[in-house]
Formats: structure tokens, sequence, C-alpha cells
């Protein structure tokens, strides 16, 4: 009897994820179909699940005269994904192992420092002056991900993964003379390579998503990541389609507009659709191994 009960919750749960997975997956469906399509049956007829008069003029408009712009972009969100990923991984780890360590008489300090700044920040304009008047990070690479470099929440996250790993085998490192660094790189990380990919894979969808710091930061475009390439693009598309832009030259211009913004949807999410089915199981082991003890 317990087993049919079982049973038939297990296919409740499944029926839950399978409803919520299709509903969570129609809108990028619909951004490829949309981007797919002609601009005029988009507007006449609406969005579909199959496009409607199927075409890449979308995207050979997108490409026309934007496409070295587009591939730089790409290769900028590229490179500052992995060096920011690299930098935030070894700067949260560290802090981390600091507030982890037993016998460390400030880690409660550290600790409590960490989390008063999740709970107060000094606000926009104060952390704007500070980027650019003090530390220099306008339209400089460092500036598009030297600001997020330490996540306080990865960072009690990963802690929680060093102190799940026996105490005993730090001690015995320590009785044969292995100081601080030699524990942190030959014991803690090796060990906490879980920890360590989830945070990783976490930092890397941020520096991939984030279009805030070149907003800020950046007026260069040859340091234009994707995400800000794209937000400007649509902004251009979207003047040229107003009424007082529609005429230029004498020419009249029609962007598509309603298929743009699913084309750049598109190529903008595309890359962490492929690589995130592959790397999921991270995300969820990472958590719930990190979450047993706080």
């Amino acid at each position: 009897m317990q087993t049919t009960e079982n049973k038939g919750l297990v296919i409740f749960f499944y029926v839950c994820i399978a409803v919520f997975s299709v509903i969570c997956l129609v809108p990028f469906v619909l951004a490829v179909s949309g981007s797919l399509s002609t601009e005029s049956r988009i507007a006449a007829e609406g969005y579909s699940f199959w496009p409607r008069g199927f075409t890449f003029e979308t995207y050979q408009f997108l490409f026309g005269s934007k496409a070295e712009q587009i591939l730089r972009a790409y290769s900028m969100s590229l490179v500052v994904t992995v060096l920011g990923t690299l930098t935030a991984v070894l700067v949260t780890t560290a802090y981390a192992y600091v507030i982890s360590v037993r016998n460390f008489r400030l880690k409660n300090f550290f600790a409590f420092f960490a989390y008063f700044t999740m709970l107060f920040s000094g606000g926009t304009l104060p952390w704007y002056l500070l980027s650019t008047k003090y530390y220099h990070l306008g339209d400089t690479l460092l500036g598009l991900f030297i600001p997020y470099v330490l996540s306080v929440f990865l960072m009690f996250l990963m802690a929680n993964y060093f102190r799940s790993i026996p105490h005993e085998i730090v001690e015995s490192a320590q009785i044969d003379g292995a100081g601080h660094l030699r524990i942190f790189f030959s014991i803690m990380i090796p060990l906490g390579r879980v920890g360590l990919v989830t945070i990783s894979l976490f930092y890397a969808l941020q520096f991939w998503n984030d279009f805030y710091l070149p907003l800020m930061l950046v007026n260069n475009q040859d340091l234009y990541t994707i995400q800000y390439l794209m937000y400007n693009m649509m902004a251009n598309i979207q003047f040229l389609a107003s009424g007082n832009a529609a005429q230029v030259g004498g020419a009249i211009i029609a962007p598509p507009l309603e298929t743009a913004k699913m084309a750049m949807t598109c190529l903008t999410v595309l890359p962490i659709a492929i690589l995130y089915p592959f790397l999921q199981g991270f995300f969820v082991k990472g958590i719930i191994v990190g979450s047993v003890k706080g």
C-alpha cells in the first residue's frame, strides 16, 4: 500500500516538474520562432511556436553591418567570463578558508564584515565614484569583473564546504609541518572541488549575463560585451522604428523591431542554453552539499 502511494506521489511530482519545465521552455521556443519569422507576419498574427514565414532576414540585418562588432563583443564576453570567474573563485575560496579555520581568532569578525555588506550598501553614486575616481576602473578590462569578484552568498556556501571536511585531515597536515598556504591548495581545494565547480558556474553565469558594469563603467566600444552591445543595438533599432526617425535622408527605414528582440535574446542566451543541461548536476549537488552544514 505504501509502495503504491509512493509511486503515485512520484508520478505526481514528475507531472508537476514536467508542467513547470514546459512553462519555462515556452518563452525560449517563442524567442527562437520569433527570430526566424518575418516582421510583418509577427505584427499581423502574433507569435507562434512555429516561425511565421520562415526567414533569416533578422539575423542578416543584425550581422549585415555589425558582424565584426558582434564577434568582438562575443570575444570580450568570453574573456571577461574566464578572467572574472578565475579571479572570483580565487578570492571567494581564500576568504571562505579564512573564516573556516577553527583556531583563527578573527574569523567571526571577517564573517560579520562580509555579512554586513549583504544588509547594507553604500549606494550607486558612492560605488561609482569609488570605482572611477579612486580605483580607476573606468574604460578598463578590470572594470568589467573586479567589482563582482566576491559574492558573499557564494563565499558562505564555500565556507560550509570547507567546514564539512574532517578537521583531523587538517590537523594531520599541520603536524607534518604544512602551513595554511599548503593546506589551502593541497587539501581544501581538491577536497572542496564540488563546491568549487558550483561557485564557478554561478560566477560564469553572472559574468556572461552582466551588462550593468559595461553600462556604468565603459564608453570604449572595444570593451563592449555581447549583452551590452545587444542592449545598445536594441536601443538604436527602437529609435529608428519610432515615428520621428522612421524617415532618414528621404528613405523610409523599417527595421525589424519585434523579431530583432527575439534574435538578440537567442544570441545572448544560446551559449548558456547549450551548456546548462550538461552542468546543471553540479548546481543541484553543490547547493545541497553546501547547505547541509551552516
